[in-house]
């Protein structure tokens, strides 16, 4: 027998689309879903918002995505902005990686507590019309519906009970019971250290505007500017592994920090929290099953070199729903979630690659000449434009690149950056002074056209007029006026990416 929760009880009819995790992924989703018109139901086995500070940088493509939602501004009166990452090493060297010249009206990364953000978006999703409840576990799920809906077994304090959804989505964690449920595995590696925790008052004034990493002969930590004059220090300070349950005393972090070689900079004067935690980088074998699909940390994890987690998360939920309203409305098939698993999987990848900064790292310890401190700052080109996710694509390129602001290319796959797309339908961005009525024709029906700006039309391929532009900002088809259909119309199919 179904046993709804007391309050924010399903419906008879279920939801469109039942979302496990409340936590910035799947309340992205959700406000992206509820933007669009969907039925979504997000639940958490949570009673509320951790109040623990864990992730906490929102690069610059997460704030393009967050404004389209309206949600930015607020957001930003809670956080730090950040124009730089500084690498201080133990010899006296400090290398920068800078954010001013991204191409974006965001030109820098947010440092906002991870409950700032959940909190903004949970009131945001319940006030356009979402579902949220909290604890509410779950359990199971199995096709076997009409139209081949999904059964989804949930439990409370007060029983258990099944409610249909169309589509699943497991935003539930690095322990994801819906990954387990899927049977996907979830391989990758364990760091062999412990990385140390502190947050509090520092001894010492910080820059306001740049977050730091300090690297000692053995250890690492960053140092992060927080709202209310806070920081973070957090990181492999010392090369031990803590048991899991082993607690970190005030006296032993001191020790572990001040060994790094920096005296009072990364000293505290009042400890508010320690704690010390484990690093994986991990991948699922695969994002989706059925009508079942993985985001966020219950998809993918990495190194938090570069802040990436949170940010990573938020890409798979602007790629996941459009794709999940256009199925939802009979707009497309089935097939556009296997394109979601396969795109969102390598940009994965991607991300690990330019978050394992073990390799960076001990160079930068090693770099005791000119020449080495040049290759460092070789090395250290294009983190900028890599960490702030402006310029994703999902076509290949060498495993050791770095994307490049001056090597960008909008072909099949690309991101746009500066972009402002519709939330449903794609967008012609055309090169300035070439006539969209010529290519009305080869576009798919209820297509915007709009200029390109004259920075993304040095993007163009050689020969190209125009992109299709997808909801998710990334370039369905390259429009170039030599390849012609038939009856004389271009064909914007040349060079196209699945949808």
């Amino acid at each position: 027998m179904n046993h709804p929760p007391e309050s924010g009880a399903f419906p008879g009819d279920g939801t469109d689309v039942l979302i496990v995790g409340a936590g910035p992924t799947g309340l992205m989703l959700g406000c992206e879903l509820r933007r669009r018109g969907i039925e979504c139901t997000v639940i958490d086995r949570a009673p509320d918002v951790d109040p623990r500070t864990r992730a906490v940088m929102v690069h610059a493509a997460s704030l393009e995505a967050l404004e389209d939602l309206g949600l930015r501004a607020g957001l930003e009166r809670q956080g730090v902005r950040q124009r730089r990452i500084a690498f201080h090493l133990h010899h006296g060297a400090v290398h920068t990686v800078e954010f001013a010249g991204l191409d974006t009206p965001y030109p820098y990364y947010l440092n906002v507590p991870q409950p700032a953000v959940e909190r903004t978006l949970a009131t945001a999703f319940t006030e356009r019309g979402g579902r949220l409840l909290r604890s509410v576990r779950y359990e199971d799920h199995r096709t076997d519906g009409p139209g081949g809906q999904l059964l989804v077994e949930l439990a409370t304090a007060h029983g258990t009970f099944t409610v249909p959804a169309r589509y699943l989505v497991g935003a539930d964690g690095a322990g994801s019971d819906v990954r387990r449920r899927l049977g996907l595995a979830f391989d990758g590696i364990t760091y062999p250290m412990s990385y140390l925790l502190a947050e509090g008052s520092p001894q010492q004034a910080v820059d306001p505007d740049t977050s730091a990493m300090y690297v000692g002969p053995g250890g690492a930590v960053s140092l992060l500017p927080l709202p209310g004059g806070l920081v973070r220090v957090a990181g492999p300070a010392a090369p031990e592994l803590l048991g899991r349950d082993e607690g970190v005393t005030g006296a032993a972090f001191a020790r572990a920090v001040d060994a790094l070689g920096f005296g009072a900079t990364l000293r505290l004067a009042r400890t508010d929290r320690l704690a010390h935690y484990q690093v994986h980088e991990r991948l699922a074998a695969g994002f989706h099953s059925g009508r079942a699909v993985l985001a966020g940390d219950a998809a993918h994890l990495n190194s938090p070199a570069g802040g990436q987690a949170m940010n990573t998360g938020f890409a798979d939920a602007t790629a996941l729903a459009w794709r999940l309203a256009a199925l939802v409305e009979g707009r497309a098939g089935d097939g556009v979630l296997a394109d979601y698993a396969r795109e969102r999987r390598h940009a994965a990848a991607e991300v690990g690659r330019a978050t394992s900064a073990i390799g960076l790292l001990q160079a930068m310890r090693e770099a005791t000449t000119q020449d080495l401190h040049r290759r460092v700052r070789e090395s250290l080109a294009g983190y900028a434009e890599a960490w702030s996710q402006l310029y994703t694509t999902y076509a290949e390129r060498p495993a050791d690149a770095l994307p490049r602001r001056e090597t960008h290319q909008l072909v099949p796959g690309a991101r746009v950056p500066g972009h402002v797309p519709h939330p449903s339908r794609p967008v012609a961005l055309f090169r300035p002074g070439v006539r969209p009525e010529a290519y009305r024709g080869a576009l798919p029906a209820g297509t915007r056209g709009l200029a390109l700006s004259t920075r993304q039309s040095a993007w163009l391929p050689a020969g190209a007029d125009a992109v299709l532009v997808r909801p998710d900002r990334h370039v369905a088809a390259v429009l170039a006026p030599d390849t012609r259909r038939p009856d004389g119309t271009p064909d914007h199919r040349r060079e196209e990416v699945a949808a």
